[in-house]
């Protein structure tokens, strides 16, 4: 009954906080005019044309580096910032989706071009050729010109989009996408969609591939590009001079004017609660997208289930032959739980993903279970040992004259007797983990987080998905005590019944 009544009020905390965001949005003043921004705050992505494009005009206005469109939109509204720099076919998208309390403000600061990236290899050589000779022909028969105003201006009917079905005759192609880019790329029924979704889906057609899509952030599709894991790479990826040096680009897919977009006195009419039915409805009901936050959430909890039970023997193990005190041994386990206590775990996740196995195509659920298995059997060897310090030696003494061998003494008097004391930190080091594979999506891997980063894409809304992965995450972390504390119930030997205490005796 406590848990349950801890669920409903942390809903209803949820709830609390959702519904005062709603009063929040709207109380910034909005920016009329482009002198106001001389010294104002403007979101943009790191390193984009459009950054490149807003600081030669506005040098001295501060520039906030926010993660996607969802974001820029959410800080505008709530007055963060005063503006965001974006380019014009994203604009477009936020507001045929109804904003109404944005607009562009002034006319376009440049052009960019977005393109396919591919390595720099006899293998991506070719594929690159391949793509622009498809885009040639495609751009000379007016098929890109259909596309780009089917996608990018909605003239025709996008919603019953179905892929072609690909021979694969020719090999399949590694492909690494970020599908937060509406109308670009996106994630629609379940399926990709979007401009350079079907641009990739006809390419593959037309030279008879298949491909095997993976979803990563920005950076991480680049960066594995660059170091050949990838294929192909694309998500409105623009033209920059600097990043030519790592990955070899190809002719512009498309091209589109840099805007600023800043707050108008228009808004939404609509009530607080209809605000909230329908941003419930998009988040979890329109294209059935609850069906995403639970494949996330399973691959969430298969990575936290297989790390706590391979890091869980892993610790047990590294104290088992730590105790036999090798000093060399003992050392080297030392410096590494040293190491690791130190290095941010994303970091860890993109130098094993990307270094490591980086020449391999591991998957990575599995190199984000290798990593958190690593540093959770070096959090049990901790618990194990600080444990097993606390039991007087007097006790190993004593099983030592009764014929034991050291590691019999230490496995069947010590080690349960640790595990008693340090079970409660166990319990909570399972929690952090949990909390902790919120950043696998870092390494290409679609968990509950990255799910609520790609409804967030399409609906234009940060606080909904987030409100549910918040609601989602405080569930697991209760199972996972549930579950932990009726394992230590069992362990405990005060609970044992007489029968147990006394086997084969007749009371």
């Amino acid at each position: 009954m406590r848990a349950q009544f801890l669920c409903l009020r942390m809903t209803a905390l949820s709830v609390m906080v959702f519904l005062l965001l709603f009063v929040h949005d709207g109380l910034a003043s909005p920016l009329t005019t482009e002198a106001d921004l001389a010294h104002g705050r403007i979101g943009t992505w790191p390193g984009s044309k459009v950054e490149e494009y807003a600081r030669k005009i506005y040098p001295n206005a501060k520039f906030v580096y926010l993660d996607t469109v969802a974001d820029m939109a959410q800080n505008l509204r709530q007055g963060k910032i005063d503006a965001f720099a974006m380019n014009r076919i994203l604009v477009d998208e936020l507001f045929y989706n109804g904003e109404t309390g944005m607009e562009i403000l002034g006319d376009s600061l440049g052009k960019t071009a977005y393109s396919f990236v591919f390595a720099y290899s006899d293998r991506g050589e070719k594929l690159c050729n391949e793509f622009n000779d498809f885009l040639r022909a495609n751009r000379e028969n007016g098929t890109l010109h259909e596309l780009q105003q089917k996608w990018l201006n909605h003239e025709g009917d996008v919603a019953d989009y179905k892929p072609p079905v690909l021979s694969g005759e020719n090999g399949t192609l590694s492909v690494v996408i970020n599908p937060i880019f509406p109308p670009m790329l996106f994630v629609s029924n379940g399926q990709f969609a979007g401009y350079e979704a079907e641009l990739l889906a006809r390419f593959c057609e037309a030279y008879g591939y298949d491909f095997k899509p993976t979803v990563a952030t920005f950076e991480a599709a680049v960066g594995g590009v660059a170091n050949g894991q990838f294929d192909i790479g694309m998500s409105s990826v623009e033209y920059i001079a600097e990043r030519e040096e790592h990955v070899l680009f190809s002719n512009p897919t498309c091209e589109a004017d840099c805007v600023l977009v800043v707050r108008s006195d228009g808004a939404n009419s609509a009530g607080i609660l209809d605000t909230l039915k329908k941003k419930i409805y998009d988040t979890l009901i329109r294209e059935n997208r609850w069906k995403m936050l639970v494949n996330g959430m399973a691959t969430t909890l298969v990575i936290t289930f297989a790390s706590v039970l391979l890091g869980s023997l892993g610790g047990f193990f590294l104290c088992l032959l730590y105790h036999e005190g090798n000093r060399i041994f003992n050392s080297l386990v030392e410096n590494v739980s040293r190491f690791l206590q130190g290095m941010p775990v994303v970091v860890l996740l993109m130098t094993f993903y990307y270094i490591v196995f980086g020449s391999s195509d591991m998957s990575g659920v599995v190199v984000a279970i290798i990593v958190f298995s690593l540093i959770f059997a070096f959090g049990v060897f901790g618990m194990l040992k600080s444990g097993a310090d606390s039991i007087p030696r007097g006790q190993t003494e004593g099983a030592l004259a009764l014929g034991f061998s050291e590691r019999q003494a230490f496995v069947r008097f010590i080690l349960p007797q640790a595990v008693r004391i340090f079970f409660r930190t166990y319990q909570t080091a399972i929690v952090d983990l949990l909390k902790s594979t919120a950043i696998v999506g870092y390494i290409a891997v679609q968990d509950l987080t990255k799910m609520a980063d790609i409804i967030r894409a399409r609906t234009f809304d940060a606080f909904a998905p987030l409100i549910a992965i918040s609601v989602l995450y405080f569930l697991l972390a209760w199972l996972l005590k549930k579950i932990t504390g009726e394992i230590l119930i069992r362990l405990n030997p005060e609970n044992r019944t007489a029968e147990e205490i006394l086997p084969g005796v007749k009371l």
